[in-house]
């Protein structure tokens, strides 16, 4: 079983992406950040530049993972992944409308994905913004990711309806670092539950 787990910037697929990898004992794809990706990409994106060229790169590195992972998945497994075909279209509203039928042209790249689940994160933009500066990263300023937040989020609500299996879910008040917010995930998106490994006090 694939679920994509997508959403605006700073509203935590990443790391729960990577708990409930770990609570079902499975790999996850995670996109990667800073350190990942092409340096060039990130000043891309705080630029606003390159629209194509960004959506593009973005396509290929979750095809790669599309692509091991087909190699990886069997009946009774979970895996888990950041991104999908309507992260693709979420970012469109991004960039300027001149762009926009060429970005529409790199979402066939997508098109044979198809997770059987995909969960959209959203949440208010206070929620964001805490999360942002907490993290502290000295690449992203607050103010423009709280910006591109609500642009792409809106977009992802937008679509949500239009795409198969897909569940859209407000991460405000739970906290993907405790076992009660990952069970609130998986039965909102309705998931198998994980494998529970048995602790005993000997």
């Amino acid at each position: 079983m694939r679920v994509a787990i997508v959403g605006g910037p700073g509203v935590g697929k990443s790391t729960l992406v990577r708990q409930l990898a770990d609570l079902y004992h499975n790999g996850s794809y995670g996109e990667g950040e800073k350190g990942v990706w092409d340096p060039r990409v990130l000043q891309d994106i705080a630029d606003g530049e390159n629209a194509v060229g960004v959506t593009e790169y973005f396509a290929r590195l979750y095809d790669a993972n599309y692509r091991d992972a087909a190699e990886n998945d069997r009946p009774g497994k979970v895996i888990f992944f950041e991104g999908a075909r309507i992260t693709l279209e979420a970012h469109i509203a991004e960039y300027p409308e001149q762009h926009h039928d060429a970005l529409r042209a790199v979402l066939p790249i997508g098109d044979w994905w198809d997770p059987d689940k995909t969960i959209v994160l959203t949440s208010s933009s206070d929620t964001i913004e805490k999360h942002i500066r907490l993290r502290n990263r000295p690449h992203e300023s607050a103010e423009n990711m709280v910006r591109r937040f609500r642009l792409i989020d809106a977009e992802f609500r937008r679509l949500a309806p239009g795409h198969k299996n897909t569940v859209v879910i407000n991460r405000d008040s739970r906290e993907f670092h405790e076992r009660e917010g990952l069970i609130g995930i998986i039965e909102l998106a309705g998931l198998p539950m994980f494998p529970e490994i048995s602790y005993k006090r000997l």
